[in-house]
């Protein structure tokens, strides 16, 4: 019953709201977007796409991993924060998001595989490290375990496996470990990595920032716990009152609630029905107001990554 629920909750299509306007690189002068796409071993067509600025650094190649959602674009604040500072980013839509093919999201390792194989495709030369928001922090974490030449990763309201991802909706740790053993059935590659262990005696450099009140991701039963395996290695930000989303501030936080709350109610009170009439809701709300970069959290990435 528990892993039926999962899959009615998780396994489904994410595609965009085509009324939220989030920004696009278009948005940045400057900012160069190289789009491709490649077929990954499932059959299905992953999109990805190359972000930087000219002159960017060529010794480091930051894979930006989208949390669960419509794709990477909705990330391209954060993105174009990465790409600022100097460096080169591959991001790509997992199969069964935004741009990307597949009916549904299969496992929440499966992006872990589309990532490999986009990073086989690309063939980077330079350092490679990781960057991921919640699903997109737990592959981040996944590929800095898995590969050993990945050192470094950067893991944002990440969770170490399904069934700590868990604990905060079911409660008892035998129903999270039905989960956890219903995805290591389906890829058994990645379902089947111990991160806990992986976090407790690495010598790779993990940087991790959670928010302690995050209803979506248990700050108690992933973060923290991250932080009481106490090795020196793996460094956890807290942070407080952001819920899931600690690399924004506070005030754009504020505002996102309260335009995202105010858009859904009127689509649900079926005030918004067509295309254009969604789209017009945020016709005078600037979107970047809902997704300004915190720069305290963002230097301390920054800061990691150089």
């Amino acid at each position: 019953m528990i892993v039926k629920k999962y899959k009615e909750s998780f396994m489904k299509r994410y595609d965009m709201d085509e009324g939220i306007p989030f920004p696009g690189y278009a948005d940045y002068p400057g900012l160069v977007c190289e789009p491709g796409s490649f077929q990954n071993s499932g059959g299905l067509m992953i999109r990805y796409c190359i972000y930087y600025y000219a002159d960017y650094r060529k010794d480091t190649l930051i894979l930006f991993c989208h949390g669960l959602g419509p794709g990477h674009t909705p990330y391209t604040v954060d993105i174009e924060q990465l790409c600022r500072a100097g460096f080169r980013v591959a991001a790509f839509d997992y199969a069964g998001c935004g741009a990307s093919g597949g009916e549904r999201l299969t496992s929440v390792n499966a992006p872990t595989q589309d990532a490999l194989e986009l990073l086989e495709l690309l063939d980077p030369k330079e350092e490679i490290i990781p960057v991921g928001h919640s699903l997109g922090g737990y592959t981040a974490l996944n590929l800095a375990n898995y590969l050993p030449d990945m050192r470094r990763a950067v893991i944002i309201s990440g969770f170490m496996n399904i069934a700590d991802e868990m604990m905060d909706f079911v409660k008892l740790r035998i129903l999270a470990n039905c989960v956890k053993r219903y995805e290591k059935r389906l890829v058994p590659r990645f379902g089947a990595l111990d991160n806990r262990a992986y976090l407790a005696s690495t010598h790779d450099n993990i940087l991790w920032i959670h928010s302690t009140d995050d209803p979506v991701v248990s700050y108690k039963y992933n973060a923290a716990q991250a932080m009481k395996l106490g090795n020196p290695n793996v460094r956890v930000i807290t942070v407080e009152n952001k819920k899931h989303m600690p690399q924004y501030t506070y005030e754009a936080l504020d505002t996102m609630n309260a335009w995202i709350g105010e858009y859904y109610r009127a689509v649900n009170e079926k005030k918004l029905n067509t295309a254009s009439e969604k789209r017009a809701f945020f016709k005078d709300k600037p979107a970047k107001r809902m997704m300004e970069p915190d720069p305290a959290v963002f230097g301390e990435i920054l800061r990691f990554i150089d």
